[in-house]
């Protein structure tokens, strides 16, 4: 990537417009021409870099229940116990780490069933007899945002993806229709929203509306553009679980929350076994990179338990589609 990519990758996650001819004001922005943005950004696309520009929707405010699993998988069964869990489509995110807890994934599970009678059943069939369910029980952050026009691909001013839930109703049919469209790659033509709307049988005007009162109620978290980090030269993964004092757990996410590599800050649910409730997903450059910076922020905060997670390998990694 040249500086322009680089700049133009930065801008189309961060502040993606919500306009007719958003292309052309990603060009005015950055002193382009909006041909020369559209080229650019299907060479990203095509090299792997980009992988998509969509809305990102807050499962949780369309009906979905969700979780981190940590599970234990014995070696003999790991890759058929991999290929099971990878099946369910809510599964969208499936890591081997270095642990006894060595899968780690993500599901979600649609409006009318049951998460732990989805989650019993499918670990059943995997094989799985010993595993954690890890719900959010409050978001810090959430922004995947890379900048790479400043050191380590940190970003300058943090978008919280704080966002509340205003209000909560069963998804209607026309909901559940613009969901499915709009969270699939933005045509990169100069007037993307007119073709949704076309699909639609919505007016351009309708389309853009829908979105911005996504955004404002926090059913839609960001429109933006998600990015394959690892294709970006950003390699280091590590995921950590930190033991915090339950009188110190807001100061401590909301510092957390703050640090520019820090893409995720989760309160998740605690066990007797397993007392971790503050969980973090750091990204870096290279994984020594990351596991310096933990090393940094605990001596930073004071905190002695806390377990780094590094990722061994990438299982499965994919946009949540929702409605399948």
């Amino acid at each position: 990537m040249d500086e322009k990519d680089k700049k133009l990758l930065t801008e189309v996650q961060r502040r993606f417009p919500l306009e007719p001819a958003p292309y052309e004001t990603l060009a005015r922005r950055l002193s382009l021409n909006e041909g020369e943005v559209l080229t650019r950004l299907e060479r990203l696309k095509e090299d792997g870099i980009l992988r998509q520009i969509s809305a990102i929707f807050n499962p949780k405010a369309l009906g979905y229940q969700t979780t981190l699993v940590a599970a234990e998988v014995p070696q003999s069964r790991l890759e058929e116990a991999v290929e099971i869990i990878n099946a369910y489509p809510g599964v969208s995110h499936n890591y081997l780490r270095d642990h006894r807890f060595n899968i780690w994934f993500t599901i979600a599970v649609p409006p009318g069933e049951s998460l732990e009678g989805v989650l019993s059943e499918l670990l059943s069939r995997a094989g799985v007899g010993k595993y954690l369910p890890l719900p959010i029980k409050r978001v810090f952050h959430i922004a995947v945002v890379h900048d790479f026009g400043h050191e380590n691909g940190a970003e300058e001013e943090k978008p919280s993806g704080r966002q509340e839930v205003k209000s909560f109703s069963p998804p209607d049919e026309k909901t559940i229709s613009l969901v499915r469209l709009t969270q699939e790659d933005l045509p990169r033509v100069k007037r993307p929203f007119l073709v949704l709307a076309k699909e639609a049988g919505l007016s351009e005007e309708e389309i853009l509306s829908w979105l911005k009162d996504g955004l404002a109620q926090g059913i839609v978290r960001r429109f933006a553009g998600l990015v394959r980090h690892t294709r970006a030269g950003i390699r280091g993964n590590v995921m950590v679980a930190w033991q915090v004092p339950q009188e110190r757990l807001e100061e401590v996410g909301n510092f957390l929350a703050r640090e520019k590599k820090i893409t995720h800050c989760y309160e998740r649910q605690s066990y007797p076994e397993w007392p971790y409730n503050l969980y973090t997903m750091i990204h870096a450059r290279e994984p020594e990179e990351a596991l310096k910076t933990v090393k940094k922020l605990a001596s930073r905060l004071g905190i002695s338990n806390y377990l780094p997670l590094v990722t061994l390998k990438e299982l499965k990694k994919i946009r949540l589609k929702l409605f399948w």
